[in-house]
């Protein structure tokens, strides 16, 4: 089929379902882009890496886009590890200055774009259902309905849609959420470069950047049990965590609170199935980062090239091409993983709590040991059930219960490994025990 008679739906209006439509277009497919929104909600995620210029470009996207939705962010700067600040300025990175967007400002550039350059969008229309067809698919919206040959999904980390008969699922890594406050300032006004602020403190870690209105953007990223223990209000929360913070409760001193606040998931997942014969999916709806990559738009964007690229090449008979993109798609997460696990056990402070335990520790990876056979173990913490918990998952080869009951009884490891030998009724040691009193002591239960 010739692609000007190739009818293509993409559901979704960010960075990876624009770039896809973009691409699309050039290639001269008919692209049909549906967007429940109209840009006038708040949208987190300010920083764009700098060598999205690159792709940009590839898309010929007008450089005045960019310019005028953004500013240079000239360093970013965090807290993690220690209390102290470290520097990565801009010029030391090779690609030069990354940017501060003016969210969903940028976005609505982007799609105006797209309507210039020929292709069908579709403003706050919603996707209700959809149906398979003997040449493609329905959609039904809040609107009317539209048949096309090909769907990609954009519909980001919430995507819900099945195609059909295949059960879709997610293979989610962690819970995340970011609870956002906007700040103004006294004086509000307008500014021509930010800095990004990262720290950590014991329940989560905190993003602050200041856009070019002026106005303060401050998350705190946790998970939402901690937030939901906590029966605190959003706001109460927010502030209470702030307290435990040193230099972005500094750099919000001089800002005014408003009333504004939103929690938006920000979890890390990948799809268990991500292309179809007449269906494939990008972006967030495909695989999400935790928002501490940074990478969450240029991911989309270059998601959004390749696969309009592997469709191309699909449709004009390369059979593996889809296959190919997810193949990518999966490295693309395994390094991912590797990187932000990583990143994160660069932070030791805090492996007692529960935030920083559930990320860092796996147990059968332990190298380092410090609890010998007459070393005298202490219970410091005997409410200890969420541990508990986690730990069976870590080693479920070890019963943590009798583990700890043992040493309860018998302080020395010694001793508390024959003990619960005995009352396990085994005749030779498990090996795990030994990391298994590793992880009582990483995250607090014993000392």
């Amino acid at each position: 089929m010739n692609s000007p008679n190739f009818k293509i739906g993409i559901i979704g209006g960010g960075p990876a379902g624009v770039a896809t439509a973009i691409k699309l277009k050039q290639y001269d497919f008919k692209v049909i882009l549906f967007e429940a929104s109209k840009y006038d909600q708040i949208t987190v995620g300010e920083h764009l890496a700098a060598e999205a210029i690159h792709e940009l470009k590839k898309l010929k996207v007008p450089e005045s886009i960019l310019r005028d939705h953004s500013i240079p962010c000239t360093e970013v700067q965090n807290s993690w590890g220690n209390s102290e600040i470290h520097y990565n300025e801009a010029i030391f990175n090779p690609f030069g200055e990354s940017y501060i967007l003016s969210r969903p400002n940028f976005d609505s550039a982007l799609l105006q774009h797209c309507k210039e350059i020929g292709i069908d969008v579709h403003l706050e229309t919603r996707i209700s259902k959809i149906e398979a067809r003997t040449l493609g698919w329905k959609l039904s919206t809040n609107k009317e309905d539209t048949e096309v040959h090909f769907i990609i999904d954009a519909s980001g980390r919430t995507s819900k849609f099945n195609f059909g008969a295949i059960v879709q699922r997610k293979k989610v890594q962690d819970s995340l959420i970011g609870i956002t406050k906007h700040l103004n300032s006294e004086h509000l006004q307008s500014i021509d470069r930010s800095h990004l602020l990262v720290e950590s403190t014991s329940n989560g870690w905190w993003y602050t950047v200041q856009i070019a209105s002026g106005k303060l953007i401050s998350t705190f990223m946790t998970d939402p049990k901690i937030f939901t223990q906590s029966k605190m209000s959003q706001n109460d929360f927010w502030n209470d965590q702030l307290e435990n913070s040193i230099h972005t409760k500094a750099r919000l001193d001089s800002f005014e609170q408003t009333n504004d606040i939103f929690i938006q998931s920000a979890h890390s997942q990948i799809a268990t199935q991500i292309q179809g014969n007449t269906w494939l999916k990008v972006g967030d709806a495909a695989q999400s980062f935790d928002p501490l990559s940074s990478a969450g738009i240029i991911k989309g964007l270059k998601m959004g090239i390749s696969a309009a690229d592997a469709l191309h090449d699909f449709i004009q008979g390369d059979a593996n091409a889809l296959l190919t993109y997810e193949d990518k798609i999966r490295d693309q997460h395994k390094e991912y993983k590797e990187k932000r696990l990583a990143y994160y056990q660069q932070e030791q402070r805090w492996l007692h709590a529960p935030f920083w335990y559930q990320r860092v520790l796996f147990a059968k990876q332990i190298l380092n040991f410090s609890i010998t056979p007459i070393s005298s173990l202490t219970i410091i913490d005997s409410n200890c059930k969420d541990k508990i918990l986690f730990l069976n998952t870590q080693l479920p080869e070890i019963n943590f219960e009798t583990l700890l009951q043992s040493i309860q009884l018998y302080p020395l490891a010694k001793d508390a490994i024959t003990n619960y030998q005995k009352a396990t009724h085994q005749k030779q040691m498990n090996p795990w025990l030994i990391y298994a009193l590793e992880s009582f002591k990483t995250i607090g239960i014993i000392e």
